[in-house]
């Protein structure tokens, strides 16, 4: 027999008709105006719409049921911006602005485990191959993610510490390479900062600048503004106003 879903009583007197019904009334009143999905925030309406009509144990009001509707979706289009790293302070951001989001990404990687596992093999059997003032330079400047302090903390002019890091890098990549045909370019480090206060023509901002950028987002500015303004990425602008990047330093002015 087939049903009628205009006339079939669900429970308390609700047919399926009135199911979708409810549901697409809150997809037309909450307050959700995002890229998530809409059919999948349908879904998670009808469900709790119907998961509410079939435990309660008075007949619930059409209010009642659209309330539940509105908490649903809530609830789902809040998980799917956690999951695609909104920040739900400042949504007009964008995704990927959240903070958590960007070092688990941005830090963390999206290389799979079984590759960091053998790239975690392949260095610690390069590691040895390179000398000992080769190692000082690359450990230098993992540890402090910046060419000048990490020249400085080895006693070094930044130009001898920049001539021992590039042979200690062709070191590393010859052997990692070995008996393979390597790439034809390698990825510019980024960390490395122009004693010009620029790179790739867009001038490097300084704490100086993050501290009248940080004034001007608490007084309402908008990362996307900020953005369009300085040339960065909103990520990586983000970064850099939440201190997760260090900036450029501050140039002495002239006396």
């Amino acid at each position: 027999m087939i049903l009628d879903p205009a006339v079939e009583n669900l429970r308390h007197g609700y047919t399926l008709d009135d199911l979708d019904r409810l549901a697409r009334t809150v997809l037309v009143i909450d307050r959700w105006r995002t890229d998530i999905n809409t059919a999948d925030r349908y879904a998670a309406i009808h469900f709790a719409i119907t998961e509410q009509i079939l435990t309660a144990d008075e007949p619930p009001t059409g209010g009642d049921l659209i309330a539940c509707g509105l908490q649903a979706a809530n609830r789902y289009v809040r998980t799917e911006m956690h999951h695609h790293g909104y920040n739900q302070r400042d949504t007009a951001a964008g995704p990927g602005a959240l903070p958590g989001f960007q070092r688990y990404w941005q830090q963390s990687g999206r290389t799979p485990w079984d590759e960091r596992l053998m790239e975690s093999l392949t260095l610690a059997q390069i590691w040895p191959c390179l000398t000992l003032a080769q190692q000082q330079a690359v450990m230098a400047l993992a540890l402090t993610g910046d060419h000048q302090e990490a020249a400085d903390s080895l006693g070094l002019t930044l130009t001898a510490f920049s001539g021992r890091l590039k042979t200690a890098r062709r070191r590393v990549f010859a052997l990692w390479y070995e008996h393979e045909t390597p790439p034809r370019r390698r990825r510019l480090d980024k960390r490395v900062l122009a004693r010009s206060g620029a790179w790739q023509g867009r001038r490097l901002l300084t704490e100086s600048d993050l501290e009248r950028l940080r004034s001007r987002r608490n007084n309402g500015a908008t990362l996307q503004a900020l953005s369009d303004e300085t040339g960065y990425s909103k990520a990586g602008l983000s970064n850099l106003l939440n201190g997760k990047r260090k900036p450029a330093p501050d140039r002495q002015e002239e006396a």
